[in-house]
């Protein structure tokens, strides 16, 4: 596996990321913030939805601004020759 931001993001390590979060989540507010059990599954389903696109748009980022950082250094390489 490659450095991370080398490789295009995917949705499918956005929706696993997502699911760790959540889970996480999940079980402090149980054990920690003794929320009622219900009440804690909704709300970590909710973080879910919203960690997912928010994972994969800083994903993206990060990817689109490490290829960025190549090109600059390719065409500085290229200058100097």
């Amino acid at each position: 596996m490659g450095k991370r931001g080398e490789t295009p993001p995917t949705w499918a390590s956005a929706i696993g990321r997502a699911a760790f979060g959540a889970a996480i989540f999940f079980i402090l507010l149980i054990l920690i913030f003794q929320r009622p059990l219900a009440a804690s599954l909704l709300l970590a389903l909710l973080m879910l939805l919203l960690y997912i696109p928010l994972g994969h748009a800083i994903d993206n980022f990060m990817y689109r601004r490490k290829q960025r950082a190549k090109q600059r250094e390719h065409e500085q390489r290229k200058a100097r020759q």
